[in-house]
């Protein structure tokens, strides 16, 4: 056996090889992963929230004020803003973003976000709604998809672990799915005739239009016929001041008539709604 001596005052060159790099690489989060989580984090609060919702007009009914129902939606949108606060700082994720594998962390990576500042980002999300949308444009524009509420927080999404190839496809067509119904749902809650707004002045209007049968129903009590004189109608309700302002309030001005027969009539006049929804009220 050869004995293989080594000097080690003349030591020989030992070859290195290159150590890999063990900071792991930062993946940002791409526009499609967070648009998926966000609207997963949306439906959290706001289905659930909307059905609450309508269930508090529906107990308060048509006589409902616009402040109460301000109020209902106000306290959702607190929700979301007090839900994305607390599960985006500290090592916590939403549910949108725990599903989809992304977080958020500060803008120099160095750690999670505080309180304050997904706070501040959380409320980001509503300036960039208010901007019609264009404060989430900038993440396809940032090198780091950032849009306007992560600048607002000093912030950053980022992957939080690695995804196979149909995850990532997955998460583009539920992506492309979700927009779509997304936009279609914010269409019907603007100008559709579902959202909430319109519904409040329709019912409204039906309802006055009940108030004023009831006193159809009086006035062919005590003489015998039915009349199309609103304001004969008025003296009879007790208060026609408040009468004529309640009317004033929920009917359009322009439309409306009392069509009269001998045994009937029939109430036709316009919510005051951005349509103009035509109402109706027979006797028959």
């Amino acid at each position: 056996m050869t004995e293989t001596r080594i000097n080690i005052m003349d030591p020989q060159p030992v070859s290195v090889q290159p150590q890999a790099d063990e900071t792991p690489k930062v993946v940002y989060a791409s526009v499609t992963e967070r648009f998926v989580a966000l609207l997963i984090d949306y439906g959290v609060i706001f289905i659930p929230g909307q059905f609450v919702g309508l269930a508090i007009l529906k107990i308060l009914g048509p006589y409902a004020e616009m402040w109460q129902i301000a109020a209902v939606l106000l306290g959702i949108n607190a929700l979301f803003v007090l839900y994305e606060a607390i599960f985006s700082s500290g090592d916590r994720v939403t549910l949108g973003k725990s599903l989809v594998g992304i977080a958020v962390v500060k803008q120099d990576l160095s750690g999670p976000i505080s309180f304050p500042r997904a706070f501040m980002r959380a409320v980001g999300y509503y300036i960039s709604g208010a901007l019609l949308m264009c404060g989430f444009l900038f993440a396809f524009f940032d090198d780091r998809h950032r849009a306007l509420h992560d600048f607002l927080g000093g912030s950053v999404v980022v992957q939080i672990r690695q995804k196979a190839w149909w995850e990532n496809l997955m998460v583009r067509l539920l992506g492309t799915l979700l927009l779509a119904g997304f936009a279609w749902v914010m269409y019907q809650q603007c100008f559709g005739g579902g959202s909430v707004v319109q519904q409040y002045y329709v019912n409204r209007a039906k309802a006055q239009l009940q108030n004023v049968a009831l006193l159809e129903e009086a006035h062919y009590a005590r003489y015998g016929y039915y009349t199309n004189d609103l304001l004969r109608l008025s003296l009879l309700s007790g208060d026609p001041v408040q009468f004529q302002r309640d009317t004033q309030k929920a009917l359009s001005p322009k439309g409306f008539r009392i069509g009269v027969q001998k045994d009937s009539y029939k109430i036709m006049a316009y919510a005051k709604d951005t349509k103009k929804t035509p109402v109706y009220f027979s006797s028959k």
